[in-house]
């Protein structure tokens, strides 16, 4: 026994489980992510976003840091951005870019007009 045995401790190595995503049915894994918790994401222009499943955990009003994740049939792709809320009503969440990078930009008005290409066919 040496001198700092007393000083070991034995941690038991638990994993953490992923907040359970229950995307739509589509196939789609499309969600928004902040402070550890997803929900799948319902709607997302160059504006702003909805959200379902929502746990209540943001106020209207608030500005938070989240992390978009679109991957469905019509694109792929993920960037962070800052938000105001706007509304949390019956599960939902909707939140304004506050100021989203050009690039992104791009990237959702080419997401959402191959998005209504798709639903036309």
């Amino acid at each position: 026994m040496g001198l700092f045995d007393f000083l070991k401790v034995t941690v038991k190595d638990e994993k953490k489980t992923a907040p359970r995503r229950a995307g739509p049915s589509n196939g789609s894994s499309s969600v928004i992510e902040f402070d550890g918790k997803s929900f799948p994401l319902a709607a997302i222009s160059h504006k702003g976003f909805v959200a379902t499943g929502f746990d209540g955990s943001l106020i209207p009003s608030q500005t938070a840091r989240i992390t978009v994740r679109v991957d469905d049939a019509s694109g792929k792709f993920t960037f962070a951005a800052t938000v105001t809320i706007e509304e949390v009503k019956g599960g939902s969440v909707s939140g304004a870019w506050n100021m989203l990078p050009p690039e992104v930009e791009a990237t959702i008005r080419k997401y959402l007009q191959i998005r209504k290409q798709k639903a036309g066919k």
